[in-house]
């Protein structure tokens, strides 16, 4: 709903494209008609939440469409404290230039954007100086509000929303060391001990960081054997000219591989 009426930012005058496809369905009294719920009403629709926002069909008149939401229960008076505990990302908001909480003297309607933590929305509406734009109301014009029955999947998610998300995962990743596991056991965690994703991470990064640098190491010792193993054939080619130095090499090496090695590193807690 929100990402709809967004591309609508800037529209302006009427006739326009929301105004028109209106007065298709409804008659073409509707063409220069203000506008404001039109445009609720058409974001609805080509949003997929007619159903939710909708419940007895397309309105312009701002009252008819406050009662709507006042028959399903959902209607709430505007005020600051029904702002901030009820107002919610999609919520329909009506106003009444006058300061009533009175839904006949309702005025004007646009979507809520965004609670702010001062009691006052941040709001996108139609015809608002004959074109759609955002705005930053306060209670003391706001009538009532109510928010539409979105399916879940479709619900705008709050900044608590995300927060609370977050919290979940970051607990779930956030764990303890038991004392079964091989870290524990070769002594490089301790067991008891609180692991979380950042701690995980460097953890990650030290214990690569040190098998690249053991790797080096064995690979240049490796290489300076084979440098040996090879000073050592051509030493003894040398003196011997019967002696096949390749052969000699590769008997060198099928002796080292037969060879198990077994390498002891530090304790690297």
């Amino acid at each position: 709903m929100l990402a709809e009426a967004r591309k609508w930012l800037g529209t302006s005058g009427r006739p326009n494209a929301l105004t028109k496809a209106y007065a298709a369905r409804n008659g073409a009294e509707f063409l220069r008609a203000p506008w404001c719920d039109i445009a609720v009403t058409e974001w609805s629709r080509r949003s997929g939440n007619a159903a939710a926002v909708l419940p007895h069909g397309d309105r312009a008149y701002t009252v008819w469409h406050a009662q709507d939401g006042e028959r399903l229960g959902r209607w709430h008076a505007g005020t600051v404290a029904n702002i901030k505990k009820h107002a919610k990302p999609g919520a329909i908001v009506f106003f009444d230039w006058g300061g009533t909480d009175e839904i006949p003297k309702i005025d004007h309607v646009g979507i809520i954007e965004k609670v702010l933590d001062d009691g006052r929305v941040q709001t996108i509406e139609g015809n608002t100086d004959d074109a759609c734009k955002r705005r930053v109301r306060s209670a003391s014009v706001i009538a009532g509000f109510w928010n539409p029955p979105y399916e879940e999947d479709d619900m705008p998610l709050t900044d608590a929303d995300v927060k609370k998300i977050v919290a979940a995962v970051y607990d779930r990743l956030t764990h303890e060391v038991p004392p079964d596991v091989w870290a524990a056991r070769e002594g490089i965690l301790t067991p008891g001990q609180k692991i979380d994703p950042r701690t995980a991470w460097r953890q990650t990064w030290a214990y690569g960081k040190d098998g690249y640098h053991r790797l080096r190491e064995i690979l240049a010792k490796l290489d300076a054997q084979n440098a040996a193993i090879k000073a050592l054939a051509d030493a003894l080619a040398a003196r011997d000219a019967a002696i096949n130095a390749d052969e000699l090499v590769e008997r060198i090496r099928a002796e080292i591989a037969s060879v198990t090695v077994r390498l002891v590193t530090d304790d690297p807690a």
